[in-house]
């Protein structure tokens, strides 16, 4: 089911919501501001829709029949990067923390401002693109270290290591500056985008997420090291101490 409100170019936006009236709102606020909705009610038709319209962008509710929101993350993640943004009314912190880590690039709790909603949107799709261009060096190397931008993956000792598109980006993040203090802030707004600049505890959950991959590819390894109360840096030649 599409909205009716739809313009003939734009990025197609997936809207999953069971509320119709409220998915109705949203779609034309993005049908106004040059985009392509796309409406899903339930999480089953959400992932068809995914897999059939290929969107450029999926704005998603966690409380959905059939499948729920957190089950639609993991079945997209396994397949592709594309922009995930949470639009629910699950305001609890470990919930959002839970949606980011899992794979989500944003989360909005309801009721939302539909004009941040629409530039949510934009940001999202800006890091997306930002991230998605390879340009002329499409591999950054390091000792033990690929990060394959064509991709979007990175390569532990030869093994191709499974990362959401956050942990990407934060690795990648921290690649643009080898040997150098990236700090914490300077991370959450790279990252996670303006409004994040100061969750510092999410940075920590998704480092240790990404922290705890690396060492399952290459144990002894230590590849991003931390300078307390200021940031972390990317040191791909240190072997790790305590082992």
């Amino acid at each position: 089911m599409t909205a009716n409100v739809v313009t003939p170019v734009g990025e197609r936006i997936l809207v999953v919501e069971d509320e119709p009236a409220f998915a109705d709102i949203i779609a034309t606020w993005l049908g106004q501001h040059g985009f392509r909705p796309i409406i899903a009610h339930d999480g089953l038709e959400a992932v068809r829709l995914f897999e059939t319209e290929e969107p450029d962008l999926i704005l998603l509710d966690l409380a959905l029949p059939h499948l729920d929101g957190w089950e639609v993350i993991r079945r997209v993640r396994a397949t592709s990067v594309v922009p995930i943004v949470v639009v629910t009314a699950r305001g609890a912190v470990a919930d959002k923390v839970r949606g980011l880590v899992e794979g989500a690039d944003d989360y909005m709790t309801k009721p939302v401002s539909f004009p941040e909603l629409v530039a949510r949107v934009r940001a999202a799709l800006r890091r997306s693109q930002a991230f998605g261009q390879a340009g002329a060096f499409p591999e950054i190397r390091f000792p033990g270290l690929v990060i394959d931008q064509r991709r979007h993956r990175i390569v532990v000792e030869g093994q191709a290591v499974h990362l959401t598109p956050t942990e990407y980006r934060l690795i990648r993040h921290l690649a643009e500056r080898p040997d150098v203090v990236v700090g914490r802030r300077e991370l959450l707004v790279g990252v996670w985008g303006i409004g994040y600049e100061d969750d510092v505890h999410l940075l920590r959950v998704t480092m240790r997420n990404l922290r705890a991959k690396l060492a399952t590819a290459a144990p002894g390894r230590r590849f991003i090291t931390t300078s307390y109360g200021i940031g972390y840096r990317l040191d791909p030649s240190r072997d790790d101490p305590n082992l």
